[in-house]
Protein backbone atom coordinates (compact mmCIF):
# COMPACT_ATOMS: atom_id res chain seq x y z
CA UNK A 1 0.00 0.00 0.00
CA UNK A 2 1.04 3.40 -1.24
CA UNK A 3 1.68 6.08 2.13
CA UNK A 4 -0.78 9.45 1.61
CA UNK A 5 0.96 12.56 1.00
CA UNK A 6 -0.24 15.81 0.96
CA UNK A 7 -0.30 17.23 -2.76
CA UNK A 8 2.89 18.67 -4.00
CA UNK A 9 1.15 22.19 -5.50
CA UNK A 10 -1.31 23.27 -2.84
CA UNK A 11 -0.78 20.91 0.49
CA UNK A 12 -4.28 20.59 1.48
CA UNK A 13 -5.08 17.08 0.08
CA UNK A 14 -3.94 13.63 0.75
CA UNK A 15 -2.92 11.67 -2.61
CA UNK A 16 -1.83 7.94 -2.32
CA UNK A 17 -1.32 6.85 -5.84
CA UNK A 18 -0.37 8.05 -8.74
CA UNK A 19 -3.09 9.14 -11.17
CA UNK A 20 -5.22 10.64 -8.07
CA UNK A 21 -6.40 14.25 -8.61
CA UNK A 22 -6.19 16.80 -6.15
CA UNK A 23 -9.94 17.84 -5.19
CA UNK A 24 -9.02 21.56 -4.23
CA UNK A 25 -6.48 22.57 -7.17
CA UNK A 26 -6.75 19.51 -9.58
CA UNK A 27 -3.22 18.35 -9.94
CA UNK A 28 -2.63 14.71 -11.53
CA UNK A 29 -0.70 13.18 -8.43
CA UNK A 30 2.63 11.99 -11.37
CA UNK A 31 5.94 10.87 -8.74
CA UNK A 32 8.08 11.75 -12.09
CA UNK A 33 7.34 15.06 -12.19
CA UNK A 34 8.00 14.85 -8.00
CA UNK A 35 11.21 14.24 -8.74
CA UNK A 36 12.02 16.20 -11.53
CA UNK A 37 10.01 19.27 -11.19
CA UNK A 38 10.67 21.01 -13.95
CA UNK A 39 9.53 18.63 -16.14
CA UNK A 40 6.40 19.82 -18.02
CA UNK A 41 3.95 18.18 -20.54
CA UNK A 42 3.88 14.93 -18.66
CA UNK A 43 0.30 13.84 -16.87
CA UNK A 44 0.45 17.70 -16.24
CA UNK A 45 0.79 20.01 -18.95
CA UNK A 46 2.47 22.64 -16.38
CA UNK A 47 5.63 21.38 -14.11
CA UNK A 48 5.43 21.00 -10.79
CA UNK A 49 7.28 24.61 -10.10
CA UNK A 50 5.10 25.88 -12.53
CA UNK A 51 1.83 24.33 -10.95
CA UNK A 52 3.30 25.75 -7.60
CA UNK A 53 3.67 29.43 -9.03
CA UNK A 54 0.49 29.12 -10.65
CA UNK A 55 -1.72 28.24 -7.74
CA UNK A 56 -0.03 30.42 -5.51
CA UNK A 57 -0.82 33.34 -7.83
CA UNK A 58 -4.01 32.36 -8.06
CA UNK A 59 -4.26 30.93 -11.10
CA UNK A 60 -5.57 27.71 -12.83
CA UNK A 61 -3.31 24.93 -12.62
CA UNK A 62 -3.05 22.59 -15.84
Amino acid sequence: MSKAVKCPVCGQTELVDDGDVCDVCKWFHDRYQEEFPDEEDCENRMSLNQARAAWAAGKQVE
